[in-house]
């Protein structure tokens, strides 16, 4: 009935004036507020006297949740809210609940025990943004899907066999960035983060598509796109306003949404233009050696007609984009010269 009587009056406040619109905006926010305090408090009432089927928690705030009081240090924060309800409890943030789980032997029931029921996801915006709604094997729910992107992760991309055939790659990108040290820069300074990205980058590049980045233009092309990379490792970790109102997301009120997607635009046009030179067969690995990187693989499962084996472009880079987030990682537990 509020609400209904807010719509018929809203054409109307129009033509008053500041003094008078003022009181009745108070008015609503007051009303309104109550009512939410009001179905809280009932909510909270009623739930107590039956028995929850969620773990204990700290009820924080209406609308807000426990928010306020997670800190600056949430994980200490976390560690404090253990002691007080357990290894597993449950927390509101927003509007959303979380399931906090402190405990090793709750954390091996979840991710491995009773994997199927815990496997899918509720992914961020900027991850559904930057992967392409979601596409990637961290975000698919459990499905078809998920298992083709999982088989071609495990078997192409992550393999000891791949991993043992793509030695020579790192080898040589290695090689290339130590002979580049000894023989422009000395005397100069060095940001060694910025060299391993570049090697890594390259390395990368060179087993996926047998391209790398050299020269002075391939070294601005390497900086800029490690800074993208980094700019979205951050904005998908961010927390994010948008995520926990999701009736707000169409505000992005931190602007992580579009920050997200112009990130996210540069770095599909570096795939493109990879994936365009693969196709029209002007690319170095065609002519480097005929054995067939992953890229190949995977251009070709876009023709598949097999519902379980064919990919889309998107698809394809949502891979990609996971091997660059992730592959710098591992690359740094392997041994890249004997």
């Amino acid at each position: 009935m509020l609400l209904s009587s807010f719509c018929v009056t809203w054409p109307y406040l129009w033509c008053w004036d500041s003094t008078s619109l003022h009181p009745i905006l108070t008015i609503l926010v007051t009303l309104i507020s109550v009512l939410c305090l009001l179905r809280w408090f009932k909510n909270s009432s009623y739930e107590a006297t039956l028995p929850s089927p969620l773990p204990p928690g700290p009820l924080g705030l209406p609308l807000l949740g426990y928010l306020p009081f997670l800190g600056t240090n949430p994980h200490l924060k976390f560690h404090k809210l253990a002691q007080v309800y357990g290894p597993i409890y449950k927390l509101m943030l927003g509007t959303k609940t979380f399931i906090v789980v402190s405990s090793p032997s709750l954390v091996k029931e979840i991710v491995r025990d009773q994997d199927t029921v815990f496997a899918n996801r509720d992914p961020p915006i900027s991850v559904l943004v930057a992967l392409y709604g979601g596409t990637d094997i961290a975000s698919l729910p459990l499905g078809p899907r998920w298992r083709k992107a999982r088989k071609i992760f495990v078997s192409e991309m992550l393999s000891n066999t791949n991993i043992s055939s793509s030695f020579s790659h790192r080898k040589i990108e290695v090689k290339k960035s130590i002979r580049d040290v000894y023989e422009k820069k000395i005397g100069c300074p060095i940001s060694i983060s910025e060299l391993a990205f570049l090697t890594a980058t390259n390395a990368i590049m060179s087993m996926i598509w047998g391209e790398t980045l050299q020269g002075e233009e391939g070294a601005a092309i390497g900086a800029k796109f490690r800074a993208f990379v980094s700019e979205l490792m951050v904005l998908v970790g961010k927390p994010n306003v948008s995520d926990l109102y999701p009736a707000l997301a169409w505000l992005d009120l931190q602007g992580i949404e579009t920050r997200t997607r112009k990130v996210s635009q540069w770095i599909d046009k570096f795939f493109d233009s990879a994936i365009e030179k693969r196709m029209n067969g002007t690319g170095e690995g065609e002519n480097k050696s005929k054995k067939k990187d992953l890229l190949q693989y995977l251009l070709e499962l876009t023709k598949s007609d097999s519902d379980s084996a064919s990919m889309t472009m998107n698809e394809i880079k949502a891979i990609l984009i996971v091997c660059f987030l992730v592959q710098p990682i591992s690359l740094t537990s392997l041994k890249f010269i004997t």
